[in-house]
């Protein structure tokens, strides 16, 4: 059922004129014009059912504009802005949304068939960005995106019930907190996707590709998996549950990570007793488990964005193949501990816009005690070793650049 429309159009009147033009050149007509707005400030405005298809809005903003039922067929939306905008049954069918921001928008019923959502490069400041179209916290409910490109595309913590993505290619696409029940995911392409914590109750899933993607924390049980591939996919299985408060802590740290910080909440395990636990293949970005007792836990290809581990008691903890930047394991005791095949850099650091500034928050291993921790195969990009007891360490058998306090005694 569509929307009811009660706002009369509110746009500055020489717009309204472009669009009038625009109306007579979609006609066919002589004296019509192409709509041109790039970079046009739409903010808070009214533009339910207009008509503008294949028109070049390049960079515009419509934060939380009303566009119900407008038609944006084949029009050229790169990095627009529609954040909190309602676009109720609104039609995107083959626009190019690249690099777009619909976080927290109102796409329920909205027709994006065909669209192009992969990431948009900008220049910004003289240097090329990347920027992924962004459905974060977005109610997609009985939205169509069937045969578009959406790779890379953020939908973490949006709602899409009983939304269609037939064919959709979703490659590394973010749907962790997503609620996908009742979607139609058939034939799509998920090839590492991230899945965490996402809801597919009754998702259709017949022929489509899960190589290689993030399950974990999901119940297929109740989801149509005929002929779907699995093959390499990450999921906690019965042998290596985690205890209840930690599974339900990792779920609301998920949730708390794709939504930056707005829903969710930040898991801490600071000075617990995780004796043996087996956080493979775990999202861990940002936990804390500062003085926590990790004797013997795994973190086998985990990810270790901004964790922290200060002071904490990790003898013999597994990290081969783990994914560490920015981790912090000053004062922390890591004796007969394994990095096998880890990836072990600094993190970037942004600037408040959201720029790179050229700067790095490097792996910290200050004061830790390193002895007899098997480092083969690891590369350590961006890595502070001052003060660490390193004896026995092998980390001859690393590739290591960037490094400080190698060398001291």
């Amino acid at each position: 059922m569509p929307p009811v429309l009660t706002r009369p159009i509110d746009i500055p009147f020489e717009t309204a004129k472009a669009v009038k033009a625009h109306e007579v050149y979609l006609a066919g007509r002589p004296n019509g014009r192409r709509l041109l707005l790039k970079g046009a400030n739409l903010n808070g405005k009214t533009v339910d059912t207009l008509d503008l298809r294949r028109s070049i809005l390049t960079g515009a903003s419509f934060i939380k504009a009303h566009a119900r039922v407008t038609n944006f067929g084949e029009a050229d939306l790169f990095g627009c802005d529609f954040s909190q905008a309602d676009l109720q049954s609104a039609n995107f069918e083959r626009a190019d949304l690249r690099g777009a921001n619909f976080a927290m928008a109102n796409l329920s019923g909205a027709i994006l068939r065909g669209a192009d959502m992969r990431p948009g490069h900008v220049v910004n400041w003289g240097e090329e960005e990347k920027r992924d179209t962004n459905f974060t916290d977005a109610n997609l409910d009985g939205a169509d995106f069937t045969g578009s490109n959406m790779s890379e595309a953020n939908l973490a913590v949006s709602s899409a019930r009983g939304a269609i993505f037939r064919d959709v290619v979703l490659h590394a696409v973010n749907l962790a907190g997503a609620n996908l029940s009742g979607a139609d995911l058939s034939g799509c392409n998920l090839k590492n996707a991230n899945l965490t914590g996402t809801n597919l109750d009754g998702a259709n899933l017949k022929g489509a590709n899960l190589a290689d993607a993030n399950l974990r924390n999901v119940d297929l049980s109740k989801a149509i998996l005929d002929n779907t591939n699995l093959m390499g996919a990450i999921h906690r299985d019965a042998e290596h549950t985690l205890p209840d408060d930690i599974e339900q802590a990792l779920r609301f740290h998920s949730t708390w990570i794709a939504s930056n910080g707005r829903t969710g909440m930040r898991a801490e395990f600071v000075g617990r007793d995780l004796r043996g636990l087996d956080f493979s293949s775990c999202d861990v970005r940002g936990v804390s488990f500062e003085e926590a007792d990790l004797t013997g836990a795994a973190f086998v290809r985990s990810e270790l964005f901004l964790t922290t581990f200060r002071r904490a008691t990790l003898e013999g903890a597994d990290f081969s193949l783990a994914r560490l930047a920015g981790t912090n394991f000053t004062d922390s005791v890591l004796t007969n501990a394994s990095f096998v095949g880890a990836r072990i850099e600094g993190a970037e650091i942004l600037d408040p816009q959201g720029r790179r500034t050229g700067k790095s928050l490097p792996v910290r291993f200050r004061s830790a005690d390193l002895q007899d921790a098997n480092f083969v195969g690891a590369i350590l990009d961006g890595v502070d070793l001052t003060g660490s007891n390193r004896t026995g360490s092998r980390l001859e058998q690393a590739t290591i650049k960037n490094a400080s306090g190698l060398d001291a005694a």
